[in-house]
């Protein structure tokens, strides 16, 4: 009878302090130091990270484009449309990979934990300041608000711009940073934890102009 009850014990524990590892996040974007022109251009700007278990679909919406990628075990798809022309993009595992031996490798963040709290779209998020080192081995600092419920899709913080993610405790809720005076803030404002189908993250690339990354990258495109 003990072993039972230690054994329910231990489930309990388990069960209440395991994170979340399926739903969606709705962000607002919002970008600071463009000039008047460019900002009203750009529009509202809106990112979805759909996710379940190892997969992750981000969802870029604007007045200007739309951008889908969708990664997993196996690999990424990346859909992009601007202006009527629709561009896609599809890695392996192993060319991904690949892709990330080649780049320069930096230091992994610095993470200082606050016991610091607030409020983001209905759940309580946490205060850790991470610090990047970036180009010519500068340090950026950023302040990131992360909610411990949800397990953190990206815990290696592969993908550019993502390395912010990598060991961090839990799902960023909301954030900010960029460079050369303009800064990008990403605000969570609606959270849904209902289940996901694996088919979200099939991406059709009917209709689109298949490329490759490097062939991207050479249109200044990533």
């Amino acid at each position: 009878m003990k072993k039972l009850v230690l054994a329910l014990s231990c489930f309990a524990v388990t069960t209440l302090t395991a994170q979340i590892k399926e739903g969606y996040v709705l962000y607002d974007m919002k970008f600071e130091g463009l000039p008047a022109e460019q900002a009203a251009m750009m529009g509202d700007m809106e990112t979805k990270i759909t996710f379940k278990d190892k997969k992750v679909l981000t969802e870029m919406t604007s007045m200007m484009f739309t951008n889908q990628t969708a990664v997993d075990d196996l690999g990424m798809t990346m859909l992009m449309e601007q202006m009527g022309n629709k561009i896609a993009v599809k890695q392996t595992k192993a060319e991904m990979e690949k892709e990330a031996a080649k780049a320069k490798k930096t230091a992994d963040p610095k993470i200082e934990y606050s016991n610091e709290t607030k409020m983001i779209a209905g759940y309580e998020c946490k205060k850790a300041m991470v610090t990047l080192t970036i180009k010519d081995k500068k340090e950026e600092t950023m302040e990131i608000w992360y909610s411990e419920k949800f397990e953190n899709p990206n815990n290696e913080g592969k993908g550019k711009g993502q390395g912010f993610m990598k060991g961090l405790k839990g799902m960023p809720f909301e954030y900010s940073g960029g460079q050369g005076g303009m800064k990008m803030k990403m605000i969570a404002k609606e959270v849904s934890v209902d289940p996901v189908s694996d088919s979200k993250f099939n991406l059709s690339i009917d209709g689109y102009k298949l490329m490759t990354m490097d062939e991207l990258k050479a249109m200044g495109g990533k």
